[in-house]
């Protein structure tokens, strides 16, 4: 197939890898023809693209990755002038619905198919013709643990953006009373290159902690812990799609996000429990590895988009 894939990237003398960058790369595995389209690459404008060129594409894939500089979506699909969505399907990738429901909500109808990520939001996309839950990812060229041969300096970590990390106050607070290691930080400020260094930090600590905002989850940092073949410490969210990928004491360790003695309790028994806070963690691996990869998703659109 001849796939045009859109979405927005930083530069810092390079591209920012981020997780659009392995949606194009399993794509071109696969024997695809691709070409990215969007702010930061040759091409920023789908429409420009389309008129000036010669070759037929069979598919346009719009994944949404976020604001830029300015504070905008790149979105491009919706702009086009309806005359020209005859020509390929169209598709999208919807990241954060929890963060911009209303607006996916009146976007997904401009396209052929929707592939959401945040099962809390599914009824968002109810009355569409083809919507499909479509969870998200990691990859293990930035997050395997084979990748990282690190010191544990750690007993617990959790790493996000600036803002999301008030969602850590109660692991520091358990930490600074019991006296045990905790690295809660930015790894990297915004659209500078995160990866591998986020994998790195991760691997560092002995367990993970993960608390999703907006019932968000499973969100990249789960994924992403798992990867890194780490113990993961998750919020217990029923109305998260948490459940549905993974399950509570074989893959990850639950907490009531509403009681921090129970959060207390799980830390304080992933700590002298480690052969079986391990083989936990090894479940996990396993699973992600072979389900919850950009493979494992491209697989899932094509499968929809070729019916």
């Amino acid at each position: 197939m001849n796939i045009i894939v859109c979405f927005r990237q930083d530069i810092r003398v390079s591209p920012v890898q981020a997780y659009s960058h392995s949606y194009v790369k399993e794509l071109k595995k696969l024997g695809h023809k691709v070409e990215t389209i969007g702010e930061g690459h040759d091409f920023n404008d789908l429409y420009q693209y389309i008129l000036l060129s010669s070759r037929p594409y069979d598919l346009v894939l719009e994944i949404d990755n976020g604001r830029n500089i300015n504070g905008s979506l790149s979105l491009q699909v919706p702009n086009l002038q309806r005359e020209k969505l005859t020509q390929f399907q169209t598709a999208v990738i919807f990241i954060d619905s929890h963060g911009h429901p209303d607006l996916h909500k009146d976007l997904a109808p401009k396209y052929d198919h929707v592939f959401f990520a945040v099962w809390d939001k599914r009824d968002l996309f109810k009355d569409h013709k083809s919507a499909h839950w479509c969870p998200n990812i990691t990859d293990f060229e930035w997050f395997g643990r084979e990748k990282f041969q690190e010191e544990l300096v750690f007993d617990f970590g959790f790493f996000g953006s600036k803002k999301g990390l008030i969602r850590a106050e109660p692991l520091l607070r358990i930490g600074e009373r019991r006296e045990w290691r905790v690295d809660v930080r930015e790894v990297v400020k915004p659209r500078r290159h995160r990866w591998p260094e986020t994998g790195r930090v991760m691997s560092r600590c002995h367990v993970l902690y993960n608390r999703g905002q907006k019932h968000d989850g499973p969100n990249q940092r789960v994924l992403e812990s798992m990867a890194c073949g780490r113990p993961l410490l998750n919020d217990l969210d029923s109305r998260s799609g948490m459940d549905r990928l993974f399950q509570n004491g074989i893959h990850y360790l639950g907490y009531d996000p509403n009681n921090e003695f129970d959060l207390e309790e799980k830390m304080k028994f992933l700590l002298h429990n480690p052969v079986v806070a391990l083989d936990m963690a090894e479940r996990a691996y396993q699973e992600v590895l072979t389900k919850h990869t950009a493979k494992n998703r491209v697989q899932q659109i094509l499968e929809v988009v070729c019916k």
